[in-house]
């Protein structure tokens, strides 16, 4: 591509990407996911199922980080792509094989993995490359406002959809995957920063070791911890609904019943509370400071699991659409909040490596919940994690002192 007609590519990257943020919403399957499982090996092998997916994200991480930083976004993106299209054609193969369950989550692990903090470098290195950088922080929220959006539409179809058959889902998630493929190939490879030789960074043998030396840095260090207690937060605000939700309205896990739709319609919900919740994530970060808001973040995810753990009723279910409010905002917050304390070519990898140590971290829990048979219990463990994780959040602050990262300085 010449150099008169890259502007004109990068600029088409923008549009692009907003697409792509939708595209890679499309999470038909969400709703049915665990369901889906549960209804082929039951909840002890469902865990497992799970560990699976998540450890095999902490092996791949930081390689895909090192890939995304090494020899580009726009490659690392359409790995990811590719992967998720594996991954759904062997789920809807595998019938009840835990075997071939396991390869599709580790294909699934792997688009999770290549699209995890690429789709966040790719976007602020495009902008970067344009003049544009402080639009940064506005415009990512803008691209997860419309990704949840876009979740908010086919969440409620994929539950419909799994009233019929479980499968249908992940049918559906494969043609999705489809189109994402189809707009990563349409992409632009942003240029190196200025000053920086094209694909200087190759040459970096040291890439994670110079990395893990922005960790000196209090606020970075402190958004590490954030990052790796995100994950599992998160997920078991999430994984937990649809057993819960099978438990609440009488069904079972051989035949979860209405379960299906009401998912559908409770991650639609969340998704809507995630959309508005991207949009004000700087209204957020302005009145309660970075660290602040993630702990608010943190905390609604925290009390999510202490109410499932005791109330069994159906007047839980409007709180759970408050689940989306991390996963919406915190992406958005330590992305815009480390970016610019990071040099171009160590972004990906300090992003992934906060992936890394999450994931990581939730393996090891569901590893644990694995040996678990017996709903109440993992919901009573859930919430003694979650609350345990807010409390750390808060002794970290104090252990790494002040929030060095409202004052911009040049990158180490």
């Amino acid at each position: 591509m010449s150099s008169r007609s890259l502007p004109t590519g990068l600029a088409a990257n923008l549009v692009r990407y907003g697409r792509y943020k939708i595209a890679a919403h499309l999470y038909f399957w969400l709703p049915t996911s665990i369901l889906f499982l549960l209804s082929r090996v039951g909840l002890a092998a469902t865990f497992r199922l799970a560990a699976i997916y998540f450890l095999a994200v902490v092996v791949l991480e930081i390689p895909s980080g090192w890939l995304s930083d090494r020899f580009g976004r726009v490659l690392t993106l359409r790995i990811a792509a590719l992967s998720w299209l594996v991954a759904f054609s062997t789920f809807l193969m595998a019938g009840s094989s835990f075997a071939w369950l396991a390869v599709a989550q580790v294909f699934l692990a792997l688009g999770q993995a290549s699209r995890s903090g690429t789709d966040s470098s790719f976007h602020y290195d495009t902008l970067e490359a344009l003049d544009r950088a402080a639009e940064f922080e506005q415009r990512e929220a803008r691209a997860a406002r419309n990704g949840f959006l876009g979740t908010t539409v086919v969440a409620a179809i994929g539950g419909a959809l799994g009233l019929i058959d479980l499968a249908l889902p992940y049918v559906a998630a494969l043609v999705a995957a489809g189109y994402e493929l189809m707009l990563t190939l349409r992409m632009v490879e942003p240029p190196p920063a200025a000053g920086l030789p094209a694909r200087a960074h190759r040459e970096s043998p040291g890439q994670i070791r110079a990395t893990l030396r922005y960790l000196r840095r209090p606020g970075l260090a402190w958004l590490m911890v954030y990052m790796a207690l995100q994950q599992p937060l998160e997920g078991l605000a999430l994984d937990l609904i649809q057993p819960w939700l099978t438990e609440v309205t009488g069904g079972s896990f051989a035949d979860p019943g209405l379960a299906s739709l009401y998912s559908g319609v409770i991650i639609a919900a969340i998704s809507i509370v995630g959309a508005a919740a991207a949009a004000k994530s700087h209204q957020l970060r302005r009145a309660a400071g970075l660290r602040g808001a993630l702990i608010i973040l943190a905390s609604i995810e925290a009390l999510l699991l202490v109410g499932m753990a005791i109330v069994m009723s159906p007047w839980l279910i409007p709180l759970l659409a408050m689940r989306s409010a991390q996963p919406a905002v915190a992406p958005v917050l330590t992305a815009s909040a480390a970016s610019p304390h990071l040099a171009k070519h160590h972004r990906a990898t300090f992003l992934s490596m906060g992936s890394v140590f999450g994931r990581m971290l939730y393996g090891f829990v569901l590893i644990a919940l694995g040996f678990i048979d017996e709903l109440a219990l993992v919901l009573t463990a859930s919430a003694l994690i979650g609350v345990v994780s807010v409390l750390i959040l808060v002794a970290a602050g104090r252990v790494f002192g002040r929030d060095d990262l409202e004052m911009p300085t040049p990158a180490v």
